[in-house]
């Protein structure tokens, strides 16, 4: 380099077109949703004591793939008992058990377009702890979504979450942010996080997931995939929300 010249970051800028999705990528992602919905409706006919956290994630691939994905979005994440305290808990052996939160974090790619969802199940019944997490995490995730409006800070949007999450004791219990952009990648900006002052714009793709994760008790997430249309969210995940026990 000569002298006062230097590299200068330019990936934020080459891929700033990307925030804005238009209609045929929003038509491919819908899709992707789609068949994360049905991959969802399917497992929860294969869930059952004694099987495998891997089992039941290779379930969902296999599921998925056959309904026309050409590959994961990301590793599909398939977390039970303590180990669903583990935001990204990887699926391993570990038996699921009676009594276990099973948290699914799973999503497929459809013609180069990404899905994301995550569904937390119990397994056998829930207890007043489980209940109340569950119901904590579903209000803030379910407020989050209703008042997300185009020309809102992406960081309001969180607050929408974190503070219904707070309010309930759960604060430091909830570590990550809201939610990502997905597109032709399964991360992308803008994000809704606590820092991010970018401005929501139709167009946006963005996950919501907030979640409660308690050390050696377990945890909660739900997530949907919603993008920005005429100022406001419309939700591309169908499937159903409210506490299911197997």
């Amino acid at each position: 380099l000569k002298d006062g010249q230097d590299f200068v970051e330019m990936q934020n800028l080459i891929n700033k077109p990307r925030e804005i999705k238009d209609e045929c990528e929003i038509k491919k992602i819908a899709e992707a949703e789609k068949i994360g919905d049905m991959a969802f409706e399917y497992i929860l006919g294969r869930i059952k004591e004694g099987v495998t956290e891997r089992e039941i994630a290779l379930d969902l691939e296999f599921f998925m793939k056959k309904q026309g994905a050409t590959a994961l979005s990301f590793d599909t994440i398939s977390a039970s008992g303590i180990r669903s305290a583990m935001p990204h808990g990887i699926a391993t052996d570990k038996k699921i058990e009676n009594g276990d939160f099973l948290t699914l974090d799973f999503g497929c790619v459809f013609e180069g377009y990404c899905s994301d969802m995550t569904r937390t199940v119990v397994v056998g019944k829930a207890n007043d702890k489980q209940k109340e997490i569950y119901n904590t995490v579903l209000k803030a995730q379910t407020t989050a979504i209703d008042a997300i409006k185009a020309g809102m800070k992406c960081s309001e949007v969180d607050g929408v979450a974190r503070k219904i999450i707070t309010d309930a004791g759960y604060g430091e219990n909830f570590g990550h942010s809201l939610g990502h952009s997905v597109g032709i990648e399964i991360h992308e900006n803008p994000s809704f996080s606590p820092k991010n002052n970018a401005v929501v714009q139709n167009g946006n793709v963005i996950t919501v997931e907030p979640g409660i994760y308690i050390d050696g008790f377990g945890g909660v997430r739900i997530e949907d995939l919603i993008v920005v249309q005429n100022g406001k969210a419309v939700n591309l995940t169908s499937s159903p929300k409210e506490l299911i026990e197997i």
